[in-house]
């Protein structure tokens, strides 16, 4: 790691503590977005964000392109785990068992039908009637064992999302997202890079951090590592303010939903069956073969954790302020990239709201505020659960 990256790696440290500490979060579980990132108008882009695995790391660059994400990782689980022994309801529908599979993956099956065994056993009769009458009688006695073979209904459910073509939702949407940020608090909070503490040994992560910008970059590049160090070495002192925070909760649709938007969805998710996935690690659950409990849960695993909620901000104004004094030259520099953003918060010039400004005093002392006016909300965050209690 170059001189540049070791400041940049010290300086994220302490805004992500400084940030914390300000904004009331907690080191136990909340991870800093990296950039600047604004709010989508539909709830697909919430959803993406809280599909989006957290890496382990106390800051990330969120990828919606990236392959570690819960609801295909989850697929990949419940596809490799054993039904349950009992198969009565299986031998009782013969040859008729496929079709009432394909039936409940299908646009026909109501997607409340997995809700309870009440509503399995309504809904067989009803198929039955029509497709198969003489298989009636299975239900009577024999849908409940059916209803409970979690790893068959799990798998039937996340098939029948999948044909729906619609996507995986989660239980928040954008509406409400919205809903909540305008009643939530504002806060404010200054930070001073020669005293704040740089040690985030403490929190979820324990200590480190994911993706490196410095700040005249959003990608980091080398030219700019003199003016990094320069400014990292002589202090920054940081004055933020944020008009509304707010903490809004979202986790995988597992039943259907009242919901004007969630009501048009499929629910793909079974606590129950993910529960059992992670509960037993032997091939009494597990199929041989890959994923295995080791590579999903594992310490290696894909699916040690997941985000269980998003951190938005809105109404944002940030003014930092250097401690050295620069060149004409290097103020020309800076103030030409001030453009495409500077550290903490890039954002191109008017993307999202967003405003970039540069000043420089007569001694070449340097100012950078940096605002966005309240009705361009940016994403913060995400809050991050270890898989034990993501379950539970």
């Amino acid at each position: 790691m170059s001189e540049a990256q070791n400041a940049m790696n010290t300086l994220t440290n302490q805004w992500y503590n400084a940030l914390v500490t300000g904004l009331s979060l907690s080191p136990e579980n909340f991870q800093l977005y990296q950039g600047t990132e604004s709010v989508g108008p539909t709830s697909d882009w919430l959803w993406n964000i809280l599909d989006a695995i957290p890496p382990k790391a106390v800051n990330s660059f969120f990828n919606p392109s990236q392959a570690n994400n819960f609801s295909q990782d989850y697929q990949a689980v419940i596809a490799n785990l054993k039904p349950l022994s009992d198969n009565s309801f299986q031998m009782c529908m013969g040859d008729y068992y496929t079709q009432w599979l394909s039936y409940l993956k299908s646009s026909d099956c109501p997607a409340s039908i997995f809700d309870s065994p009440d509503q399995m056993s309504a809904g067989f009769k009803k198929w039955a009637m029509i497709n198969a009458p003489t298989k009636s009688g299975c239900a009577a006695s024999l849908i409940q064992s059916f209803y409970n073979d979690i790893v068959t209904i799990a798998n039937t459910m996340f098939a029948s999302a999948q044909s729906a073509g619609k996507g995986y939702a989660y239980n928040a949407t954008i509406d409400d997202l919205n809903n909540a940020l305008q009643s939530a608090p504002s806060k404010k909070f200054t930070m001073n890079s020669l005293t704040e503490s740089s040690d985030v040994s403490h929190t979820w992560a324990s200590g480190g951090t994911s993706v490196f910008f410095d700040i005249f970059s959003f990608g980091g590049s080398s030219s700019y590592d003199k003016l990094t160090k320069v400014a990292t070495s002589a202090g920054l002192t940081i004055a933020a303010s944020f008009d509304h925070v707010t903490t809004l909760p979202g986790a995988p649709l597992a039943k259907v939903s009242t919901n004007p938007i969630l009501s048009g969805y499929t629910p793909w998710y079974n606590s129950a069956a993910f529960s059992r996935a992670y509960g037993t690690k032997d091939n009494t659950v597990w199929k041989n073969g890959q994923p295995s409990w080791d590579t999903t849960f594992g310490p290696d695993g894909n699916m040690q954790r997941a985000a269980s909620a998003v951190v938005v901000v809105d109404g944002i104004s940030i003014k930092m302020t250097s401690n050295t004094n620069y060149s004409s030259s290097e103020q020309t520099t800076i103030k030409g990239q001030a453009s495409a953003g500077i550290w903490p918060f890039f954002s191109v010039k008017g993307s999202g709201g967003s405003q970039t400004t540069v000043t420089f005093s007569d001694s070449g002392a340097m100012t950078v505020e940096i605002n966005c006016p309240a009705g361009n909300p940016q994403l913060l965050g995400v809050i991050v659960t270890d898989t034990k209690d993501f379950i539970g």
